[in-house]
């Protein structure tokens, strides 16, 4: 039997992964990943081609944590979307400060199998052609969205600095903490949802 590599892609991944959850975007370099990992800083490119290359496994990385998504029950795919939707959207927030690098090097070809599964089960849900990739994309960009505003601290529906431009019961809805970041997402994406199926008739 060989001896296994000193490096690995998918240890150099995690191990950018880690340097940015801990320090941030800006933290990250080669030269950083290598000291973790113990090797030279040029023998990462035995590996990868260049540093965006690493950026997209460390993405791909994070992506793949989510949970494997459960069978859509009796027929309700809006449910199922909900539920997925709300487990990629705790991945990337258990990676909060790597959320930017997800978004900026989600790997292309993981994303089109992704939406091509996504695709193939709304179809066997009775969802037309024409509404599914509108679905599976309209729904990453808001858990992509409201990850992103979570994550740099963008709070969700606050109470307003200046009072006076509202009415006086819209400000207290948004003092009354009912509608925090999680309860917006859920809510946003189920009510977009269920409104594509209502517009057409299913």
């Amino acid at each position: 039997m060989g001896r296994k590599p000193l490096i690995q892609r998918e240890t150099v991944a995690r191990a950018a992964v880690e340097i940015v959850d801990a320090d941030g975007p800006a933290a990250l370099s080669l030269e950083r990943i290598a000291t973790r990992l113990g090797v030279k800083a040029p023998s990462l490119y035995n590996h990868f081609a260049d540093k965006t290359e690493i950026l997209e496994e460390a993405a791909r990385t994070i992506v793949l944590e989510t949970p494997e998504h459960a069978d859509v029950v009796d027929g309700d795919w809006i449910e199922w979307l909900v539920d997925g939707t709300i487990a990629f959207r705790g991945v990337l927030l258990a990676h909060a400060r790597s959320v930017p690098l997800v978004v900026e090097n989600f790997p292309r070809r993981l994303l089109e199998r992704l939406y091509a599964l996504h695709c193939r089960i709304l179809q066997d849900n009775g969802v037309p052609v024409a509404d599914q990739m509108f679905i599976v994309e309209s729904v990453h960009r808001m858990t992509i969205g409201s990850a992103m505003c979570a994550a740099t601290g963008r709070p969700a529906m606050s109470a307003p600095i200046d009072p006076d431009q509202f009415d006086p019961d819209v400000v207290a809805s948004l003092t009354s903490g009912e509608w925090d970041d999680d309860r917006l997402f859920v809510e946003s994406v189920r009510t977009f949802l269920h409104g594509v199926r209502a517009r057409r008739g299913q």
